[in-house]
């Protein structure tokens, strides 16, 4: 119910009228991902007098002294704290202290970790409709963990999460959640079960003493690890060289837990998935655009710039994790650079004569250059420029201008939405902000979020990767990766390219009154006009 509502934080999330525990007089309990994953667990325990308990502290694995949440080889737990007392426990205080002492590094555990005293609250699920439902947990090993609210009849799995920002997004499970190796414990998580045993039952109702136990692996029916293994492992037990089939055909990861997740008769539809991908796209373009407008009124572009960049843009703590969007901004990369090649394999297989790939049409090519111009001029939003007038932009202008976004929060609106000639003109970053941007050029090229990369370097250390190694300052990559979707629909259609280009609107100046904009998918809206029902 959360996930298919219009909520945009963790504290309107369970003030949504779909919520049938929200009391008015409850505490407010906001977060990020990981604080929303396990506050909601505790809220819905708490609302249904049921046991919970929490890893609270970790370790890596290995012993290294590393960030937990990008730990190399994983971590294992090294405490718990149970809802446990001999007095009532009181859940606002409990559920408080929740976001101080959680974040990604709980998720980041192999699967044997689940038996002992010290048990995981996690296990990888099976890939099939039983086992993958609602609750069911989404984890990045780039740092980043989302909650499973629904699961299409297509097989696409929909996931929402909240943000350092505290503001909370919607999205699908694909490219941007990367499978790993097992001692990471990427992929689709359950919650394990747990039960409270040997506590008094008081007069009032409630509970006093006993322990948690929590079931084993072995006990679990739709635990699994052919997410890291395949379902058809490798004789050697490499995570790396396991196949995943489907109707006797290896396919990849993400296309398997498409099919094994879609009603009987799936095929992909090449326009059908060109459409849900832009729309998903689009509703991380507008979810960018609320990140951005905290950075500016918070007033970043008119402060100084810090001497050096943090230990690692992608995590770190602070300001820059909270109005920087290196991390977002590579998701948005991501899912760009799999639509084009997601497309392009379809039409591939189409023309192959591919039974999976289905379209009734007569011509392909102009079907999905239609209906690409239909979703690009759909997802259109605005921003403000450094003089408060507005550029109107739609989901083609980020398409071009992708590898220009500048993750920084200290540089001008312009800048964060890539913006160049009269469009620039109103900026007002300065010298030494410039240098910054060309600086930062190649990390902007990057679309992989690397966190075991030092990254703390002056701005006059910085230097191309060509002519340094990461450690002596060369960090990024020398050149992007084609995300270029619209150059490859007129290819296919031999549309002379520079022929379609546009250039975004000065629509509104200084002063004008705004429009509310969606911030939503548009699969999202229409699932909310029952456009399709979630799975019981």
């Amino acid at each position: 119910a959360i996930g298919r509502s219009t909520c945009s934080s963790l504290e309107s999330c369970l003030a949504v009228a779909a919520n049938p525990y929200y009391n008015p007089s409850d505490p407010e309990f906001t977060g990020d991902c990981a604080d929303m994953a396990y506050v909601l667990r505790a809220y819905f325990a708490w609302k249904n007098g049921l046991p919970f308990s929490y890893q609270n502290a970790m370790r890596t694995a290995d012993g290294k002294p590393e960030d937990l949440r990008y730990s190399s080889n994983g971590n294992v737990i090294a405490s718990r704290r149970d809802a446990i007392g001999e007095k009532p426990v009181s859940a606002a205080t409990f559920i408080g202290r929740i976001g101080g002492e959680v974040s990604t590094a709980m998720f980041r555990t192999h699967p044997d970790n689940g038996d002992g005293a010290l048990f995981d609250d996690f296990y990888p699920v099976k890939i099939n409709r039983e086992a993958v439902r609602p609750g069911v947990l989404a984890y990045d090993i780039y740092g980043h963990v989302g909650i499973v609210y629904d699961i299409l009849e297509d097989g696409r799995v929909l996931v929402i999460a909240s943000h350092p920002d505290r503001s909370v997004t919607r999205t699908t499970y694909g490219a941007n959640f990367l499978r790993s190796k097992p001692d990471l414990g990427a992929g689709l998580k359950g919650w394990r079960p747990i039960a409270l045993e040997g506590a008094r039952l008081l007069p009032d109702g409630s509970y006093a003493g006993g322990r948690i136990r929590a079931a084993k692996n072995a006990d679990i029916p739709y635990y699994s690890m052919e997410q890291f293994l395949g379902n058809r492992p490798n004789p050697s037990g490499d995570w790396r060289y396991g196949d995943f089939v489907v109707g006797g055909r290896a396919v990849s990861y993400f296309d398997f837990i498409r099919r094994s997740l879609a009603h009987p008769n799936f095929a992909y539809n090449p326009v059908d998935e060109l459409r849900h991908g832009m729309q998903t796209i689009c509703g991380a373009v507008r979810d960018r655009k609320v990140a951005v407008e905290r950075a500016v009124s918070a007033g970043f572009p008119k402060r100084a710039p810090p001497p050096r960049l943090p230990p690692n843009i992608f995590g770190t703590y602070g300001d820059w994790e909270n109005y920087s969007t290196p991390s977002r901004d590579a998701r948005l990369k991501v899912s760009f650079i799999d639509l084009k090649r997601t497309i392009k394999e379809l039409v591939d297989h189409y023309n192959a004569g591919d039974t999976d790939v289905r379209y009734d049409g007569a011509d392909l090519p102009r079907a999905l250059w239609e209906a690409y111009q239909q979703e690009k001029d759909a997802c259109t939003f605005t921003y403000w420029r450094s003089d408060d007038s507005r550029i109107r932009m739609h989901i083609g202008h980020v398409q071009d201008r992708l590898w220009d976004l500048s993750f920084d929060p200290y540089h001008c609106p312009e800048r964060r939405w890539g913006a160049s000639g009269d469009e620039f003109a109103t900026c007002t970053d300065d010298e030494l902000k410039t240098r910054w941007y060309e600086a930062q050029r190649y990390l902007r090229y990057q679309a992989e979020r690397t966190y075991d990369v030092r990254m703390d370097f002056a701005l006059d250390e910085l230097k191309p990767p060509s002519k340094a190694p990461p450690e002596k300052g060369g960090l990024g990559v020398e050149a992007p990766a084609d995300a270029d979707l619209r150059a490859y629909l007129a290819g296919l259609n031999a549309f002379p390219l520079s022929a379609l280009e546009e250039e975004p609107e000065i629509v509104l100046a200084a002063g004008a009154p705004v429009e509310p904009e969606p911030q939503l998918p548009a699969w999202h809206a229409k699932i909310l006009n029952g456009w399709t029902k979630p799975k019981p």
